[in-house]
Parts: structure tokens; sequence; C-alpha cells
């Protein structure tokens, strides 16, 4: 009997967690993440899913204004899709750049480390800034990509990055932000 329990506790629990699951991607960045999505900057291919990174409108009283988010989508068209980011925003007012950084991780059953994905992700504010550059654990800096949407430039990068700093068409520092190595 112990035996036929257990079997039928994995079924149910199978079906309730598929159940949670979403079909596409897409249906999962629509309806898993708890946040309107104002734009999406970037859809970036990673193992076992996609992270997203994003804007979206916030509210503080009567004053509307634009934070920074990443969702981690995890799944497959086998499996389903799901939201395993941590959903939670960033914004603080700068006239250079906004940085926002996270790591994304998952779990297996066990409880081991599944998935560990850090990252880091901003909105570049100043027109000086031409280059932006990410420290890595070693301390030094290397070019990392801005991305341009809708009259906007964000830069991101995957890796263990804490620090940002924004650099001028001479390669004059503007700006640092994030927690030094």
């Amino acid at each position: 009997m112990g035996k036929l329990w257990r079997s039928a506790i994995t079924i149910l629990c199978v079906l309730v967690l598929s159940a949670c699951a979403y079909k596409t991607a897409g249906e999962a960045i629509q309806n898993d993440i708890p946040f309107n999505i104002k734009q999406i900057v970037h859809k970036e291919k990673v193992e076992d899913g996609y992270l997203i990174f994003y804007t979206t409108e916030q509210k503080d009283g009567s004053n509307t204004f634009d934070a920074l988010a990443v969702a981690y989508i995890k799944g497959s068209e086998k499996e389903g899709w799901e939201n395993a980011g941590h959903n939670h925003w960033t914004y603080y007012k700068s006239d250079f750049m906004i940085l926002y950084a996270d790591t994304f991780t998952t779990f297996d059953e066990d409880g081991t480390l599944d998935t560990k994905i850090p990252v880091i992700f901003g909105k570049v504010v100043n027109p000086d800034i031409k280059t932006v550059e990410a420290a890595g654990p070693d301390g030094k800096f290397t070019k990392i990509e801005i991305l341009e949407k809708e009259n906007e430039r964000f830069y991101y990068a995957i890796g263990d990055y804490k620090e940002v700093r924004a650099l001028d068409g001479a390669g004059k520092e503007m700006d640092r932000q994030g927690e030094k190595q």
C-alpha cells in the first residue's frame, strides 16, 4: 500500500506542477512576470531558458517612472515554461546610468544548485557615455555591449560582474557603480 500511495502522490505532484507551466516562453513572459512590462529590451538564450531584460512602469504616489528588471524564464517546449526569476526591480535617479545586478539560481528536488546565472543590466542616461565596461572577480574591466531600443540605450552582461563604469568618447571615466570585487 505504501508504494501505491507514493505513486499516487508523485502523479498528483507532476500534474499540479505541470499545470503551473505555460506552453510557450512567450506565454510565460506575458502571464508569469508579476510586473507590467513596458518594454522588452533584450531576450537572451541561456541554458534551460531565456533571460528577459525589460523596463516596467512603477508608481510612487502620483509620479510614475521606468524601472529596470530581469526575468529568468526556465523550461522547454516539452516540459513547459515558467518564470523562475526573483521578480523585483531597481531604480534610482542618476545623471549618468542606472545599474541592476542579480544572480538567478534554481535548485533541483534534492536542494542541489541546478542553475546559477549572474547578470548585470542597466540604462545609459547621459548621451556623452560612449562605452560601458564591467569588472569581473579579477577587478579588470571589459567592454560590454550597449543596445539601442526605442531611442534609449541599455547595456547588459552575463557573468560574475558587480561593478560597471561609463566612459566618454576620449576614454575618460564619467561614472562608476556597483560593488567593487
